[in-house]
C-alpha cells in the first residue's frame, strides 16, 4: 500500500485527533507536531490541517519551524515513533485500507503520556550527548 497526501491526511487526522484529545487543555499550548520532508507532507490540505490543528507549532520544512536535516539522533520520529507504529501496524499484513487505517489509529492511541515522558527524557539525554561530542 502506498502512502500519498490523501491517505496521509486521513491517517494523520484520526491519529492526531486521538492524541490531542488526551492532552489536557492547558498543556495543548506545549504540543508541537514534527514531520519529515516526505512528499505527502507537502500536500496543501495536509499542511493546512497541521497548521490549524497545532496553531503553527509545526516542525518541518518549507514555512514550518526548521528542523536540522539528517538529525536522527534528535528526532523522536526516527528513534522512537516509526518503529513503535510499524511494529504494531505490520505485526501481520493489513488486509484492507480500512484495516490499515484502524491499525495506525490504534497504534497512535497506544502512545501514552508515560511513553511520551520517556521519549522527552531520551531527547534531553541525546541533546547532552551531542553537546559533549560537539
Amino acid at each position: 500500500m502506498n502512502v500519498n497526501g490523501t491517505t496521509l491526511f486521513a491517517a494523520s487526522a484520526g491519529c492526531n485527533n486521538r492524541l490531542v484529545e488526551n492532552v489536557p487543555l492547558h498543556q495543548l499550548q506545549n504540543v508541537w507536531f514534527q514531520h519529515d520532508d516526505a512528499p505527502p507532507n507537502k500536500i496543501s490540505n495536509v499542511e493546512q490541517y497541521l497548521m490549524e490543528t497545532f496553531q503553527n507549532q509545526v516542525i518541518g520544512y518549507d514555512g514550518f519551524v526548521e528542523w536540522p536535516p539528517r538529525s536522527p539522533d534528535l528526532t523522536p520520529l526516527d528513534f522512537f515513533l516509526w518503529e513503535h507504529i510499524k511494529g504494531q501496524v505490520y505485526a501481520t499484513p493489513p488486509t484492507t485500507w480500512q484495516d490499515l487505517r484502524r491499525r495506525i489509529t490504534d497504534a497512535c492511541a497506544s502512545v501514552t503520556p508515560a511513553i511520551l515522558h520517556n521519549v522527552q527524557r531520551e531527547i534531553q539525554s541525546r541533546v547532552q550527548m551531542c553537546i559533549v561530542v560537539n
